[in-house]
This record gives structure tokens, C-alpha cells and sequence, in this order.
């Protein structure tokens, strides 16, 4: 009898142990805790992230063209463009807000003859307006575009060879240079195109 007890306590103790071995998976738990302890100590820096990122750059518009050739209809740009020759337009300097991100950039020309050369860039609101407010020391008119409610900058002194355009809005800088082609309708359709 003694004996059958004795295993019976054994069985008992064996089936506490696998009990508690069967437990072991949430024996982790407490890891878990202290995981959570890690985002609560940094919770601070994460709520300070959306603030940070506020003031920064916003997302381009859905809009945005990801090509020169998806830029206005493609009637009007090959109206404006399509005699030229599309070429290299990186590291031109233009004006541009502080902090720009060159989005775009297309380069057209025919030899001496016509050129057409169009950036688009993205920089925060603040930097550009801070940008349009600038442009009137670099010899710029601006005024707001009726169409698609953004500043409309030329550049004073302009002839009808050449011309200088900034459009601005919501984040966007598009900066327009021409010569001897008239491209304003096709900037009216980017414009468009870009800010709705």
C-alpha cells in the first residue's frame, strides 16, 4: 500500500511538472511586459515624431508627374515640344524654395534656336511661400492664378523669345523657362494637372 502511494505521489509530481512544463510557453509573458515597457519609455519620442514630421516636407500630390512625357496632353505637349530635342536636365540651378527636392526635371532644345527647360520641385509650404516671397528681389512679378489658384511669377523684363515662369502651391514649385517657344498654355495644363 505504502508503495502504490508512493506512486501515486510520483504520478502526481510527474503530472505537476509536465503541468508546469505545458505552462513554460507563458512563462514568456513577463518578456512580453518588459517589451511593453520599452514602448511606453518610448512613447514620448514617438509622439514627438508626428509633430516633427508635420513641420517637414508633406507628400507631393498624388498627381505629380512621374515622367516628362506624362507632363499636360499630349497634344499640347507635342504642340510645344515636339520639334525639340529632349536632353540631359540634370544640375541646372534655377530658383527654387530653401530645401526643394528636384521632383522633375525636362530639358528640350534645338539647337540655338529653342529651349524649353521645366522643374518641378517639392519643399514645405513654408519654405515655399518663404520662396515666393523671395522672388520679387529676383526681379519677379507674381500674382494669383485664376484657373488653378496658385502664384503666378514672371520674371520682369521678359520678351516674348524668353520667358521665366515660377507656379507655386501646396508644397509644388514648377519653374518655366522658354525661349523662343510659347509654353504657357501647356503650363496652364500642368498646372492643372498637378494641383487640380
Amino acid at each position: 500500500m505504502r508503495r502504490a502511494s508512493t506512486a501515486v505521489t510520483g504520478a502526481l509530481l510527474i503530472g505537476a511538472i509536465a503541468g508546469l512544463t505545458g505552462c513554460v510557453p507563458d512563462d514568456p509573458a513577463p518578456a512580453p511586459s518588459t517589451t511593453v515597457v520599452s514602448p511606453s519609455a518610448t512613447a514620448p519620442s514617438a509622439a514627438a515624431t508626428p509633430s516633427e514630421s508635420a513641420a517637414p516636407t508633406p507628400a507631393a500630390p498624388a498627381s505629380l508627374p512621374a515622367s516628362c512625357d506624362d507632363l499636360g496632353t499630349a497634344a499640347t505637349r507635342e504642340q510645344t515640344v515636339g520639334g525639340l530635342t529632349a536632353q540631359h536636365a540634370d544640375g541646372f540651378v534655377r530658383p527654387a524654395p530653401a530645401n526643394a527636392t528636384t521632383a522633375l526635371s525636362c530639358n528640350w532644345i534645338q539647337e540655338e534656336a529653342a529651349a524649353v527647360l521645366l522643374i518641378v520641385s517639392t519643399a514645405s509650404d513654408a519654405d515655399v511661400t518663404a520662396g515666393v516671397a523671395g522672388l520679387a528681389a529676383q526681379g519677379y512679378a507674381c500674382q494669383a492664378a485664376e484657373d488653378f489658384g496658385a502664384q503666378y511669377c514672371v520674371k520682369a523684363g521678359g520678351t516674348a523669345e524668353t520667358e521665366d515662369v515660377v507656379v507655386a502651391r501646396d508644397g509644388v514649385w514648377i519653374y518655366l523657362e522658354t525661349v523662343n517657344v510659347n509654353a504657357r498654355a501647356w503650363l496652364s495644363e500642368i498646372s492643372s494637372q498637378i494641383f487640380g
